[in-house]
């Protein structure tokens, strides 16, 4: 039996199309037309790819493409290409670690894992801030001058209260009747999601020194991909370091 490379090979010439015409026209590397019509299957990608080669180059000399490839068929089947398999080996490698990952049960395993990373996140941040409020009595630490005054007497050594941690906020609280006003400001590189009573939420990534300003009625849900990147001052009071750099934190706010 002719092998099939020569039939394709003659059917080529008998066109009168060159072999390097032939590539430009399928896209397909002359090298690969050339081990195709010299039968050197083992140098050709999986018979899956070799097919569509095939394909592609009887349509290009205007023959049926699956007259053509029903020849390779038969020429693999009768013995000419024993190590030829006529299952398509790209396929095989498919039932692998993907299959796990693309499980249902993978997927809500990861879902669980996520929401108990968070809770438990969540309520170490409460868990924190109450401590503060807990020591304080009803207010955290903070810089700002207690009570009201409209012409603040300047402050010397005496006057300034000790504090465990440097301010982040050497001007005057913000102030606006009414609402609530969370202020953060950036040590480093940090991404922030607030989200003011329950309502849209707002994501931004800030830089070294940059200063956001959010208001609400009630209060913020707070989350950050870099606590010790960030400070924080709500309602006036200065919240201390929320935490290491590059850790994760979420926390309400009252």
């Amino acid at each position: 039996m002719e092998s099939f490379g020569s039939y394709l090979k003659s059917l080529r010439e008998e066109k009168g199309v060159s072999l390097e015409e032939m590539s430009e026209r399928t896209r397909i590397a002359l090298t690969s037309l050339d081990f195709l019509e010299k039968d050197q299957y083992q140098l050709l990608p999986p018979r899956v790819f070799v097919k569509g080669f095939i394909r592609s180059y009887s349509q290009e000399l205007g023959l049926d493409p699956e007259t053509v490839l029903k020849r390779f068929d038969a020429f693999t089947q009768e013995g000419e290409l024993s190590d030829y398999s006529l299952e398509d080996p790209v396929f095989r490698p498919r039932m692998d670690s993907r299959s796990i990952i693309r499980s249902p049960i993978f997927t809500a395993v990861i879902a669980i894992a996520g929401v108990l990373s968070l809770a438990i996140l969540l309520v170490t941040a409460v868990t924190r801030i109450q401590e503060w409020y807990d020591t304080g009595g009803t207010a955290l630490p903070s810089v700002a001058t207690v009570g009201p005054s409209s012409s603040p007497a300047p402050a010397t050594k005496g006057d300034r209260p000790t504090s465990a941690y440097p301010t982040a906020f050497p001007e005057p609280p913000r102030k606006q009747a009414g609402r609530k006003i969370l202020e953060i400001k950036a040590n480093a590189n940090a991404w922030i999601r607030v989200q003011p009573d329950g309502g849209p939420a707002e994501e931004l990534t800030m830089a070294p020194g940059d200063v956001q300003i959010f208001t609400a009625k009630n209060g913020f849900s707070f989350q950050t991909g870099n606590a010790g990147g960030i400070r924080l001052r709500f309602d006036g009071r200065e919240l201390p370091p929320m935490g290491k750099d590059n850790q994760s934190l979420s926390l309400a706010l009252p």
